[in-house]
Formats: structure tokens, sequence, C-alpha cells
């Protein structure tokens, strides 16, 4: 008789609580590409209109309530997608439901919600992982290679800004004070955890703007100043209200590094720019997936035990810088 795989060679089966747009066109699509995850369960509101949106295999069991793909004891990881707002109720009841939880970030709205979430995770003995899928993308980890390496000095300043333009979309979720919108926690989070990677360490004072148009719910736009002590410092934006734009420019001692699109590059080219003294040399990646990365990532740590890059600590301490910035700008957190 053939012996079964080890256990690190059997995929990782998944289900997905909600049909959100990022599960249905970029996390899917990662775990029905990758050899160690397998897809075998969603769960919608709609499930007619899911069906219409994404053709599944068969054998993807498609449920009309989450409940239901709680109780689906085949399912091991679960990716939960949901808006801002019920990322802690769900992250919960799916951890004492037995499953592994990769987050869309944020991990929740407050400290005090990341901390329930971090102690059931614990409690339970699950894996629970925030998604920002951008740290797996080779470019990131190359550009972090080279901050520990020294090649740029110690890093002094970060500059980073994520922008897209929602003002043709007034009813989308993102816009909704119930549901925990806001372009700080949707979009500006990412230049937030892009400034804690590299100084590892929360700041030790924050100071910030936020902009709240007439009638309207949440805030479109947030400028923040960080600082991390010791002369080092960040200058953070996020809009709702601007044409697409992402940038991160890392400022060291000795040089500096540029990157184009950072965090949803996409699968196409990338390029860092790196420049020391006079010397300007510009690094390609080609088109990666940074979603199948992801992942892998947590496939990989489920199933070996190893901790994951992400660590709960650092969501915390991002969920206390978030709560900063808006007590800086005398903006009401969480809204509802």
């Amino acid at each position: 008789m053939q012996s079964e795989l080890p256990s690190t060679e059997v995929p990782v089966r998944w289900g997905i609580l909600g049909a959100a747009s990022v599960a249905l066109k970029r996390v899917i699509p990662a775990i029905q590409a990758s050899s160690s995850a397998q897809l075998v369960a969603i769960a919608s509101r709609d499930p007619e209109r899911l069906r219409l949106l994404l053709p599944v295999p068969p054998a993807v069991r498609i449920y009309g309530d989450y409940e239901s793909l709680l109780a689906d004891g085949e399912v091991e990881a679960l990716y939960l997608p949901l808006p801002n707002s019920l990322h802690a109720e769900w992250g919960i009841r799916a951890l004492k439901a037995g499953k592994h939880v990769l987050c869309e970030k944020p991990l929740a709205l407050t400290v005090e919600q990341g901390l329930s979430l971090l102690q059931t995770a614990r409690a339970q003995g699950r894996l629970l992982m925030e998604a920002f899928m951008y740290r797996f993308h080779p470019q990131m980890l190359w550009v972090m290679e080279q901050i520990s390496e020294g090649l740029i000095g110690a890093v002094k300043f970060v500059r980073s800004s994520f922008y897209f333009d929602l003002r043709s979309r007034p009813r989308d979720i993102r816009l909704q004070a119930t549901l925990g919108g806001g372009s700080l926690v949707d979009v500006g989070c990412y230049s937030l955890n892009l400034c804690r990677a590299i100084y590892g360490r929360a700041p030790l004072a924050v100071g910030a703007r936020v902009y709240v148009p007439a009638r309207g719910e949440v805030e479109r736009a947030v400028v923040a100043f960080l600082d991390f002590g010791e002369g080092r410092f960040a200058l953070i934006d996020s809009s709702f209200e601007l044409p697409t734009r992402q940038l991160a420019e890392i400022v060291g001692e000795n040089g500096t590094l540029l990157l184009n699109g950072p965090f949803t590059p996409g699968q196409v080219e990338t390029t860092v720019t790196l420049t020391v003294g006079e010397q300007i040399v510009v690094r390609r990646f080609p088109p990666t997936d940074p979603y199948r990365l992801e992942i892998e990532h947590f496939g990989s740590c489920l199933r070996t035990g190893r901790p994951p890059l992400l660590q709960l600590e650092e969501s915390l301490e991002n969920l206390a810088t978030i709560e900063a910035i808006y007590r800086s700008a005398g903006y009401q957190w969480p809204l509802s």
C-alpha cells in the first residue's frame, strides 16, 4: 500500500467567507493556481449572484450563509474579506469554529478588537494573520534585505502615498461609516504597515489631519507625520479623491530606495530604483502574484508550525497607530 503524503505536502483546504471583489478577482485565482492550496467552499449572502460572477468547479461548495461554512469540517483555513467592521466578529467566530484565519487588512477596527482576536487565536491554537500580500512580493523582500544589510545606511525618513478615486462611487462600502470605511484603514494602512516594517517598531508620536467632505460619512483623505525617535521620521498620506497613485521612498544616510507601485503591483514587471551617491541602479522584478505567495506562506506556516512573516503584535501596534492618527486629527474612531 502506498503511504500517505507527508502533511506538509497535503494541500491546505480553503474556504472563503464572503464574495468581496478582492476574493473573487485575486485570492480565489491565487488558491486555484497553487499546488499547495485547494478551494473547497465559498459562502455568500447572495449565492446566485456568486455563481454568475465566478463559475467554480462542481466540487466547490457554495453556501448561502456564513455559519454553514464555519460548520464545514473539511475547511481548514479561512480567508476573511468581509467589510472592516465585521473582521473581529467573524474572525473570532471562525477561530472558535476551529479554522485558521487569513484576515483581510485591517485586522480589526480597534486595538481592543485586535487583542480579542489574538487571544482567541492563541486559546484555540489556530493561526491568524493579517493579509498584507505586498510583503511577500519579491521586490519588497529585496528592499527589506537591502535595508537590513545597510546598503543605504540607517533609514531616517520614509515617504509613502496611496490614492485612488472613489468620487463616482458614492455607494462604495469604503465610504460607509457602519462598515468601517475611510482612506486610512483601506489604503493608508499599507503605508503605515511599511513604515512599521522598516523601522521595526511603532512610532513614538504622531500628528495628523483628515478631510471629511460635507455630507460625507467617513474621512476621504489623511496626512500623518510619524516620529519613530532618534531622528527617524515618516510622512504618509492616503486619499479617495485623487487619481490612482502609490509610491514609497525610503531615505537612508547613504542612499535611497524608490518604489513605484509598492502595494498592489499587479502581475506586471515592477522596478525599484536604488541610489547610492552618484550610482543609480534600477532593479527589475518579473510579473509575480503576491496573493499566491501569501496563500502559500500561510499554508506553509499552518503545516510546519513556523511563525508567519506578519506577526500579530505588529498588527496590534499598527491598529494603535491608526487610533493615534485619528485621535490627533480629532476624528472619532470607531465611527459606530
